[in-house]
Protein backbone atom coordinates (compact mmCIF):
# COMPACT_ATOMS: atom_id res chain seq x y z
CA UNK A 1 0.00 0.00 0.00
CA UNK A 2 1.04 3.57 -0.78
CA UNK A 3 -0.21 7.49 -0.51
CA UNK A 4 -1.13 10.02 -3.22
CA UNK A 5 -0.47 12.44 -0.62
CA UNK A 6 1.34 11.00 1.94
CA UNK A 7 3.08 14.36 3.16
CA UNK A 8 -0.32 14.69 5.01
CA UNK A 9 0.52 11.28 6.94
CA UNK A 10 3.14 13.77 9.01
CA UNK A 11 -0.11 15.94 9.83
CA UNK A 12 -2.12 12.64 11.17
CA UNK A 13 0.00 12.30 14.79
CA UNK A 14 -0.31 15.99 15.27
CA UNK A 15 -3.80 16.67 14.76
CA UNK A 16 -4.68 13.25 16.48
CA UNK A 17 -3.11 14.35 19.70
CA UNK A 18 -4.29 17.89 19.47
CA UNK A 19 -7.50 16.40 19.67
CA UNK A 20 -7.25 14.23 22.45
CA UNK A 21 -5.87 17.08 24.74
CA UNK A 22 -8.79 19.12 23.77
CA UNK A 23 -11.61 16.49 25.26
CA UNK A 24 -8.56 16.48 28.35
CA UNK A 25 -8.33 19.78 28.80
CA UNK A 26 -12.66 20.26 28.33
CA UNK A 27 -12.79 17.71 31.18
CA UNK A 28 -10.52 19.30 33.68
CA UNK A 29 -11.85 22.57 33.05
CA UNK A 30 -15.41 21.07 33.97
CA UNK A 31 -14.25 19.57 37.19
CA UNK A 32 -12.40 22.84 38.34
CA UNK A 33 -15.70 24.49 37.33
CA UNK A 34 -17.79 22.09 39.63
CA UNK A 35 -15.66 22.12 42.50
CA UNK A 36 -15.28 26.05 42.49
CA UNK A 37 -18.80 26.79 41.93
CA UNK A 38 -20.92 24.33 43.30
CA UNK A 39 -20.80 21.26 46.41
CA UNK A 40 -19.76 18.02 45.00
CA UNK A 41 -21.08 16.34 47.67
CA UNK A 42 -24.74 17.37 46.78
CA UNK A 43 -24.65 17.12 43.53
CA UNK A 44 -22.89 13.25 43.58
CA UNK A 45 -26.61 12.57 45.78
CA UNK A 46 -29.01 13.57 43.24
CA UNK A 47 -27.07 12.80 39.80
CA UNK A 48 -24.42 10.78 38.48
CA UNK A 49 -21.31 12.89 36.93
CA UNK A 50 -19.45 11.32 33.69
CA UNK A 51 -16.52 9.41 35.17
CA UNK A 52 -12.75 10.00 33.90
CA UNK A 53 -12.67 6.79 31.99
CA UNK A 54 -15.80 7.49 29.51
CA UNK A 55 -13.60 11.60 29.14
CA UNK A 56 -10.79 9.41 28.60
CA UNK A 57 -12.73 7.42 25.58
CA UNK A 58 -14.29 10.52 24.47
CA UNK A 59 -10.60 12.17 23.82
CA UNK A 60 -9.58 8.06 22.23
CA UNK A 61 -12.54 8.34 19.82
CA UNK A 62 -11.16 11.93 18.66
CA UNK A 63 -7.96 11.39 18.43
CA UNK A 64 -9.41 7.96 15.93
CA UNK A 65 -11.46 10.36 14.22
CA UNK A 66 -9.27 12.86 12.91
CA UNK A 67 -6.20 10.51 12.25
CA UNK A 68 -9.14 8.54 10.00
CA UNK A 69 -10.03 11.59 8.23
CA UNK A 70 -6.03 12.55 7.48
CA UNK A 71 -5.73 9.00 6.54
CA UNK A 72 -8.31 9.43 3.76
CA UNK A 73 -6.79 12.56 3.01
CA UNK A 74 -3.78 10.91 1.88
CA UNK A 75 -5.78 8.62 -0.66
CA UNK A 76 -4.16 5.08 0.36
CA UNK A 77 -4.08 2.70 -2.20
CA UNK A 78 -3.14 -1.10 -3.19
CA UNK A 79 -2.42 -3.03 -5.75
CA UNK A 80 -5.50 -4.64 -7.51
CA UNK A 81 -4.64 -6.80 -10.61
CA UNK A 82 -4.56 -5.02 -13.96
CA UNK A 83 -7.17 -3.23 -16.02
CA UNK A 84 -6.83 -2.80 -20.38
CA UNK A 85 -6.60 0.35 -21.62
CA UNK A 86 -6.75 1.72 -25.37
CA UNK A 87 -3.68 3.36 -26.42
CA UNK A 88 -2.86 5.14 -29.82
CA UNK A 89 0.29 5.99 -31.33
CA UNK A 90 -0.80 9.72 -32.01
CA UNK A 91 0.27 13.00 -29.83
CA UNK A 92 -1.64 15.79 -30.27
CA UNK A 93 -1.25 19.59 -28.69
CA UNK A 94 -4.35 21.76 -28.96
CA UNK A 95 -2.65 25.64 -29.45
CA UNK A 96 -5.38 28.32 -28.83
CA UNK A 97 -5.28 31.93 -28.95
CA UNK A 98 -7.11 33.29 -26.07
CA UNK A 99 -6.46 37.02 -26.51
CA UNK A 100 -9.40 39.34 -26.66
CA UNK A 101 -10.10 38.88 -30.06
CA UNK A 102 -10.71 35.48 -29.96
CA UNK A 103 -14.41 37.05 -28.32
CA UNK A 104 -15.49 38.52 -31.60
CA UNK A 105 -19.03 36.83 -32.03
CA UNK A 106 -18.43 35.64 -35.48
CA UNK A 107 -19.86 31.94 -34.71
CA UNK A 108 -23.68 33.09 -33.11
CA UNK A 109 -25.86 30.28 -33.66
CA UNK A 110 -23.14 27.91 -34.34
CA UNK A 111 -22.05 27.13 -30.89
CA UNK A 112 -24.13 24.73 -28.11
CA UNK A 113 -24.56 26.46 -24.70
CA UNK A 114 -22.33 23.27 -23.40
CA UNK A 115 -19.27 25.40 -24.99
CA UNK A 116 -19.31 28.42 -22.38
CA UNK A 117 -17.25 27.77 -19.91
CA UNK A 118 -18.09 26.71 -16.24
CA UNK A 119 -17.60 28.92 -13.04
CA UNK A 120 -14.38 28.69 -11.02
CA UNK A 121 -17.07 29.29 -8.21
CA UNK A 122 -19.98 27.22 -7.40
CA UNK A 123 -23.11 30.02 -8.42
CA UNK A 124 -25.01 28.31 -5.79
CA UNK A 125 -22.49 29.38 -3.36
CA UNK A 126 -22.30 32.96 -4.87
CA UNK A 127 -26.26 33.45 -4.99
CA UNK A 128 -26.25 32.65 -1.27
CA UNK A 129 -23.58 35.02 -0.61
CA UNK A 130 -25.04 38.09 -2.49
CA UNK A 131 -28.43 36.73 -0.57
CA UNK A 132 -26.39 37.27 2.92
CA UNK A 133 -24.72 40.54 1.55
CA UNK A 134 -27.14 41.93 -0.45
CA UNK A 135 -23.94 42.85 -2.86
CA UNK A 136 -23.72 41.79 -7.01
CA UNK A 137 -20.87 39.79 -7.45
CA UNK A 138 -20.62 36.81 -10.40
CA UNK A 139 -18.86 33.61 -10.78
CA UNK A 140 -14.68 33.88 -12.32
CA UNK A 141 -15.46 33.00 -15.61
CA UNK A 142 -18.65 34.39 -16.85
CA UNK A 143 -19.86 34.72 -19.55
CA UNK A 144 -22.65 36.33 -21.87
CA UNK A 145 -25.76 34.21 -21.86
CA UNK A 146 -25.69 32.94 -25.86
CA UNK A 147 -22.42 31.76 -26.82
CA UNK A 148 -20.98 32.00 -30.46
CA UNK A 149 -17.33 33.92 -30.18
CA UNK A 150 -14.09 32.74 -31.72
CA UNK A 151 -13.29 30.83 -28.45
CA UNK A 152 -15.98 29.12 -28.03
CA UNK A 153 -16.18 27.75 -31.08
CA UNK A 154 -12.57 25.99 -30.62
CA UNK A 155 -14.01 25.01 -27.32
CA UNK A 156 -16.44 23.28 -29.21
CA UNK A 157 -14.44 21.97 -31.16
CA UNK A 158 -11.96 20.46 -28.78
CA UNK A 159 -14.68 19.61 -26.05
CA UNK A 160 -17.26 18.01 -28.79
CA UNK A 161 -14.76 16.63 -31.20
CA UNK A 162 -11.15 15.87 -30.75
CA UNK A 163 -11.91 14.55 -26.91
CA UNK A 164 -14.01 12.05 -28.67
CA UNK A 165 -12.17 11.47 -31.79
CA UNK A 166 -8.87 11.27 -30.10
CA UNK A 167 -9.66 8.84 -27.18
CA UNK A 168 -6.74 6.60 -26.46
CA UNK A 169 -4.60 8.79 -28.20
CA UNK A 170 -2.49 11.45 -26.09
CA UNK A 171 -4.18 15.29 -25.91
CA UNK A 172 -2.41 18.39 -24.49
CA UNK A 173 -3.42 22.39 -24.61
CA UNK A 174 -1.85 25.49 -24.68
CA UNK A 175 -3.12 28.72 -24.14
CA UNK A 176 -1.55 31.89 -25.34
CA UNK A 177 -2.29 35.48 -24.93
CA UNK A 178 0.61 37.76 -24.15
CA UNK A 179 2.71 34.94 -23.28
CA UNK A 180 1.95 31.17 -23.62
CA UNK A 181 0.84 28.69 -21.26
CA UNK A 182 0.77 25.31 -20.80
CA UNK A 183 -2.93 24.54 -20.00
CA UNK A 184 -2.56 20.79 -20.24
CA UNK A 185 0.26 18.87 -20.95
CA UNK A 186 0.19 15.68 -22.80
CA UNK A 187 -2.22 13.07 -21.04
CA UNK A 188 -4.87 10.00 -22.49
CA UNK A 189 -7.04 11.46 -19.76
CA UNK A 190 -9.81 13.19 -21.68
CA UNK A 191 -11.70 13.34 -18.82
CA UNK A 192 -9.48 15.20 -16.56
CA UNK A 193 -8.82 17.16 -20.03
CA UNK A 194 -12.71 18.25 -20.13
CA UNK A 195 -12.40 19.68 -16.69
CA UNK A 196 -9.35 21.99 -17.51
CA UNK A 197 -10.86 23.73 -20.79
CA UNK A 198 -14.39 23.75 -18.97
CA UNK A 199 -12.85 26.00 -16.55
CA UNK A 200 -9.57 26.91 -17.52
CA UNK A 201 -9.93 27.67 -21.38
CA UNK A 202 -11.53 31.08 -20.97
CA UNK A 203 -10.43 34.90 -22.24
CA UNK A 204 -7.20 36.31 -21.15
CA UNK A 205 -6.47 33.17 -19.20
CA UNK A 206 -3.28 33.18 -20.43
CA UNK A 207 -0.91 35.95 -18.66
CA UNK A 208 -0.61 39.00 -20.45
CA UNK A 209 -2.15 41.61 -23.29
CA UNK A 210 -1.23 40.89 -27.21
CA UNK A 211 -0.80 37.37 -29.00
CA UNK A 212 2.37 35.86 -28.74
CA UNK A 213 2.21 32.95 -31.10
CA UNK A 214 5.74 32.47 -31.80
CA UNK A 215 6.27 31.97 -27.93
CA UNK A 216 3.39 29.30 -28.01
CA UNK A 217 4.99 27.63 -30.91
CA UNK A 218 8.38 27.49 -29.29
CA UNK A 219 6.42 25.95 -25.96
CA UNK A 220 4.54 22.86 -28.12
CA UNK A 221 7.82 22.18 -29.56
CA UNK A 222 8.95 21.70 -25.89
CA UNK A 223 5.90 20.01 -24.46
CA UNK A 224 6.57 17.65 -27.57
CA UNK A 225 10.06 16.62 -26.60
CA UNK A 226 9.24 16.04 -23.11
CA UNK A 227 6.29 14.01 -23.03
CA UNK A 228 5.99 12.53 -26.77
CA UNK A 229 7.16 9.22 -27.62
CA UNK A 230 9.78 9.68 -30.51
CA UNK A 231 8.24 6.57 -32.21
CA UNK A 232 4.40 8.36 -32.21
CA UNK A 233 2.86 10.58 -34.49
CA UNK A 234 2.59 14.17 -33.85
CA UNK A 235 0.06 16.91 -34.37
CA UNK A 236 -0.29 20.30 -33.55
CA UNK A 237 -4.12 21.57 -34.11
CA UNK A 238 -3.54 26.05 -34.24
CA UNK A 239 -6.76 27.39 -32.95
CA UNK A 240 -6.52 31.26 -33.91
CA UNK A 241 -7.69 34.08 -35.72
CA UNK A 242 -4.34 35.59 -36.88
CA UNK A 243 -3.05 38.07 -34.32
CA UNK A 244 0.73 37.69 -33.89
CA UNK A 245 2.93 40.45 -31.93
CA UNK A 246 5.98 38.09 -32.07
CA UNK A 247 8.84 38.32 -34.53
CA UNK A 248 8.04 36.97 -37.44
CA UNK A 249 11.29 35.13 -37.77
CA UNK A 250 10.12 32.82 -34.45
CA UNK A 251 7.12 31.00 -37.04
CA UNK A 252 9.51 30.13 -39.79
CA UNK A 253 12.04 28.62 -37.20
CA UNK A 254 8.94 27.06 -35.59
CA UNK A 255 8.27 26.01 -39.44
CA UNK A 256 11.69 24.60 -40.09
CA UNK A 257 12.02 22.66 -36.50
CA UNK A 258 8.37 21.02 -37.11
CA UNK A 259 9.90 19.86 -40.19
CA UNK A 260 13.10 18.03 -38.60
CA UNK A 261 10.91 16.67 -35.69
CA UNK A 262 8.10 15.43 -38.09
CA UNK A 263 5.25 17.54 -36.73
CA UNK A 264 2.24 17.28 -38.71
CA UNK A 265 0.31 21.13 -38.28
CA UNK A 266 -3.28 21.68 -38.99
CA UNK A 267 -3.96 25.81 -39.02
CA UNK A 268 -7.83 26.16 -37.86
CA UNK A 269 -8.38 29.80 -38.67
CA UNK A 270 -11.43 31.21 -36.94
CA UNK A 271 -13.75 34.37 -37.24
CA UNK A 272 -14.26 35.81 -40.48
CA UNK A 273 -12.02 38.58 -42.59
CA UNK A 274 -14.64 41.61 -42.59
CA UNK A 275 -13.81 43.00 -39.00
CA UNK A 276 -15.99 41.96 -36.06
CA UNK A 277 -16.37 44.52 -33.04
CA UNK A 278 -15.88 42.84 -29.60
CA UNK A 279 -18.52 43.01 -26.92
CA UNK A 280 -17.21 43.59 -23.29
CA UNK A 281 -19.65 41.30 -21.91
CA UNK A 282 -17.00 38.38 -23.09
CA UNK A 283 -13.86 39.37 -21.37
CA UNK A 284 -12.75 38.08 -18.55
CA UNK A 285 -14.28 38.95 -15.23
CA UNK A 286 -10.59 39.79 -13.89
CA UNK A 287 -9.87 41.92 -16.96
CA UNK A 288 -9.58 45.56 -15.26
CA UNK A 289 -10.09 47.16 -18.67
CA UNK A 290 -12.94 45.73 -19.56
CA UNK A 291 -14.55 46.21 -15.93
CA UNK A 292 -14.19 49.62 -16.27
CA UNK A 293 -15.99 49.99 -19.57
CA UNK A 294 -18.59 47.83 -18.08
CA UNK A 295 -18.47 50.20 -15.24
CA UNK A 296 -19.49 52.92 -17.98
CA UNK A 297 -22.15 50.96 -19.52
CA UNK A 298 -19.85 50.15 -23.04
CA UNK A 299 -21.11 47.22 -24.74
CA UNK A 300 -18.34 46.84 -26.98
CA UNK A 301 -14.81 47.22 -26.78
CA UNK A 302 -13.04 50.49 -27.49
CA UNK A 303 -9.72 52.58 -26.37
CA UNK A 304 -9.61 56.11 -26.65
CA UNK A 305 -13.08 56.27 -27.28
CA UNK A 306 -13.14 54.25 -30.45
CA UNK A 307 -14.83 51.05 -30.92
CA UNK A 308 -12.11 48.04 -31.60
CA UNK A 309 -12.81 46.09 -34.68
CA UNK A 310 -11.15 42.44 -35.40
CA UNK A 311 -10.96 40.42 -38.90
CA UNK A 312 -9.48 37.23 -39.27
CA UNK A 313 -5.55 37.29 -40.64
CA UNK A 314 -6.15 34.33 -43.60
CA UNK A 315 -2.55 35.55 -44.68
CA UNK A 316 -0.83 34.88 -41.52
CA UNK A 317 -2.34 31.70 -40.79
CA UNK A 318 -1.91 30.45 -44.55
CA UNK A 319 1.49 31.58 -44.66
CA UNK A 320 2.36 29.64 -41.97
CA UNK A 321 0.19 26.16 -43.05
CA UNK A 322 2.09 26.74 -46.30
CA UNK A 323 5.89 26.82 -43.99
CA UNK A 324 5.07 23.73 -42.51
CA UNK A 325 3.64 21.82 -45.19
CA UNK A 326 0.24 21.86 -43.32
CA UNK A 327 -3.40 21.89 -43.25
CA UNK A 328 -5.17 25.00 -43.27
CA UNK A 329 -8.77 25.12 -42.38
CA UNK A 330 -10.97 27.87 -42.12
CA UNK A 331 -13.81 26.86 -39.33
CA UNK A 332 -16.77 27.42 -40.17
CA UNK A 333 -18.80 24.38 -38.60
CA UNK A 334 -17.67 21.62 -36.60
CA UNK A 335 -17.52 19.12 -39.55
CA UNK A 336 -14.49 21.05 -41.00
CA UNK A 337 -12.51 19.62 -38.90
CA UNK A 338 -11.38 16.04 -39.60
CA UNK A 339 -8.59 14.39 -37.85
CA UNK A 340 -9.30 10.63 -38.64
CA UNK A 341 -7.21 10.51 -41.18
CA UNK A 342 -4.08 11.34 -38.53
CA UNK A 343 -5.58 8.77 -35.88
CA UNK A 344 -4.02 4.99 -36.71
CA UNK A 345 -5.15 1.99 -34.93
CA UNK A 346 -5.08 1.98 -31.24
CA UNK A 347 -4.04 -1.26 -29.31
CA UNK A 348 -5.32 -2.63 -25.61
CA UNK A 349 -2.65 -2.14 -23.12
CA UNK A 350 -2.38 -3.76 -20.28
CA UNK A 351 -1.31 -1.46 -17.14
CA UNK A 352 -1.22 -1.98 -13.08
CA UNK A 353 -4.65 -1.62 -12.00
CA UNK A 354 -5.26 -0.20 -8.45
CA UNK A 355 -7.94 0.12 -5.75
CA UNK A 356 -8.46 3.64 -3.70
CA UNK A 357 -8.72 3.25 0.16
CA UNK A 358 -10.08 6.28 0.84
CA UNK A 359 -14.09 5.66 1.72
CA UNK A 360 -12.74 2.95 4.10
CA UNK A 361 -10.95 5.65 6.09
CA UNK A 362 -14.22 7.77 5.85
CA UNK A 363 -16.50 5.36 7.09
CA UNK A 364 -13.69 4.65 9.92
CA UNK A 365 -13.55 7.96 10.51
CA UNK A 366 -17.34 8.63 10.82
CA UNK A 367 -17.84 5.25 13.51
CA UNK A 368 -15.16 7.28 15.42
CA UNK A 369 -17.04 10.61 15.68
CA UNK A 370 -20.81 8.37 16.18
CA UNK A 371 -18.52 6.91 18.72
CA UNK A 372 -16.99 10.15 20.39
CA UNK A 373 -20.40 11.41 20.64
CA UNK A 374 -22.58 8.75 21.91
CA UNK A 375 -19.96 8.98 25.03
CA UNK A 376 -22.27 11.60 26.21
CA UNK A 377 -21.23 14.72 28.94
CA UNK A 378 -24.41 15.37 30.27
CA UNK A 379 -25.28 14.19 34.13
CA UNK A 380 -27.65 11.57 34.06
CA UNK A 381 -30.39 11.81 37.14
CA UNK A 382 -30.98 8.91 39.50
CA UNK A 383 -34.07 7.49 40.47
CA UNK A 384 -35.28 8.82 43.62
CA UNK A 385 -35.14 5.81 46.86
CA UNK A 386 -39.06 6.18 47.47
CA UNK A 387 -40.08 5.28 43.75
Amino acid sequence: MHFLNPQLLYLAPVFALAAFAAVLLNYWRRVIVQRRFGDWQLLAETSSPLSRARYFARALFAALTVASLLVSLARPIVPNGAKMIAQGSLDVIAMVDVSRSMAAMDYEGLVPASSLPKPMIDPESVKAFRNARRVDIQPLGRAAEEPGSRLEMARHVILDYMLGALNGNQLGVISYAGAAFPQAFLTRDMTALRWVIDRGLTINSAPGEGSAMGKALELSLAMFDADSDPAHERLLVVFSDGGNDDDPSLLSDFAQQARLRHIQVVVVALGNVMPSKIPVSKLAADDDYAQSLRDHGTKWYEYDGQVIKTGMDAALLQGLANQTAGEFVHMQKIEDLNLLRYVGKSSMTSVPGTLELFPWALLSALVFLILTYSVTNKWSFRRSSNE
